[in-house]
C-alpha cells in the first residue's frame, strides 16, 4: 500500500490509535466551527 500511495504522490504516515483519535477530535471540532459559522443545515 505504501508503494502504491507513493506512486500517487501521497505520503503515508503511521500513527498510534491514540494519535489518530486525537486527530479525529481536532478535525470534528474544526469542522463544527466552520459549519456553524457558515450556517450549514442538514437537509
Amino acid at each position: 500500500m505504501r508503494e502504491f500511495f507513493n506512486k500517487e504522490g501521497l505520503e503515508v504516515q503511521t500513527t498510534t490509535p491514540e494519535q489518530f483519535a486525537a486527530f479525529i477530535r481536532r478535525e470534528i471540532a474544526q469542522n463544527a466551527r466552520v459549519i456553524t459559522a457558515v450556517g450549514v443545515k442538514a437537509e
